[in-house]
């Protein structure tokens, strides 16, 4: 059974036949939201951090949204999997909830996690990089959007909801982009609708950038404003850049997307929308886990958030399944590293559809 798939779209297939697999090929790597998702990747992480990107001679342009963000901050510290440890311990093994918890002790878990994953030095070694540079995506909420909790929020999101079935452009009415970013400049996007501003991270705003870009709607609380931003209740990136179907400019390489599904999804809210396709692949490539690796998993899936409401007072049922998914992530790692070894044949990448 293979456990990776690596799939490229037109553009990436062609340069890959011509140029060969190597980390230099990639100016951009994406990392996607999805909450407990990402642990069908942690083993794949560890491998690509640890070993194989650093060989770079070049800097990579590093995006992430919520989740995505986070592995992106244990990847830019100094010592990666450590990091990658701390993160995967204390999101993994030491995250539980209690019936009746809500807004208020999910977001101190997050802060909790997010410390851990930090560390001693994180916030220092971050935005520093020596060759990753670090775009963190916030959405900051426009016409009502405040955090408030209140009525007229709950019709702000509303709207924006109906704005997204319109279009992608309608909902960037509703929700701006904000970047920050390590590095002089922050990663370049071509206009598709969202107004972005871009601020500088620094040690002094990581925390904050880390916990705007996780803020799910009701469940994590945002951050209401950030020093060099317009005025702004900022929130989960993922509502704008869910799955890294990024309007990419300069420069013209290519973008790494080590993902846990085939399936791209623009926007967080598109995933109710099976009319709304991805329109920046083509210089994309994803490695993803195969259906049957996913099927051997104990619940035939892959890990998600809802699964702290699916296995209430069941953790210790919880914990094996994603326990069973960390071990999966190492086969993908393994089978990852067999395909290097054997050369990495471009006969093995499949069309990114």
């Amino acid at each position: 059974m293979r456990a990776l798939q690596i799939l490229a779209g037109p553009e990436a297939l062609t340069r890959i036949r011509a140029e060969g697999w190597q980390p230099d090929l990639f100016s951009h790597l994406g990392a996607a939201a999805g909450g407990a998702k990402w642990i069908m990747l942690a083993g794949l992480d560890k491998l690509l951090f640890g070993q194989w990107l650093p060989q770079r001679s070049t800097p990579l342009i590093a995006v992430g949204a919520s989740i995505g963000a986070w592995r992106l901050a244990c990847a830019a510290q100094r010592d990666p999997l450590a990091a990658f440890e701390r993160f995967t311990r204390a999101y993994v093994d030491e995250q539980f909830y209690q019936a009746g918890d809500g807004r208020i002790e999910v977001t101190r878990e997050a802060q909790r996690i997010l410390a851990a994953l930090i560390g001693k030095t994180g916030a220092a070694e971050i935005p520093q990089h020596p060759w990753l540079r670090l775009n963190i995506i916030a959405a900051r909420g426009l016409k009502g959007i405040d955090g408030s909790g209140s009525r007229r929020e709950q019709l702000a999101l509303a709207r924006a909801v109906v704005a997204n079935t319109r279009s992608r452009q309608a909902l960037g009415r509703h929700l701006a982009r904000t970047l920050i970013h390590a590095g002089d400049m922050p990663v370049q996007l071509v206009d598709d609708g969202f107004a972005t501003h871009a601020l500088r991270l620094t040690e002094a705003n990581l925390a904050a950038a880390l916990t705007a870009t996780a803020a799910i709607p009701g469940i994590i609380d945002g951050v209401a404003s950030f020093p060099g931003a317009p005025a702004g209740y900022h929130l989960d990136g993922g509502l704008i850049d869910y799955h890294m179907d990024l309007p990419l400019a300069e420069p013209s390489g290519l973008m790494l997307l080590p993902h846990f599904s085939d399936r791209i999804t623009t926007g967080w809210l598109d995933q109710f929308l099976p009319w709304r396709r991805p329109r920046h692949l083509a210089r994309t490539v994803v490695l993803a886990p195969t259906t049957e690796l996913i099927a051997s998993l104990p619940a035939r899936r892959i890990p998600n958030r809802k699964d702290f409401m699916r296995y209430a007072g069941r953790d210790a049922e919880r914990l094996a399944h994603w326990h069973a998914a960390l071990a999966a992530s190492e086969t993908m790692a393994e089978d990852y590293a067999d395909w290097l070894a054997a050369g990495a044949p471009a006969t093995r990448i499949m069309p990114l559809r």
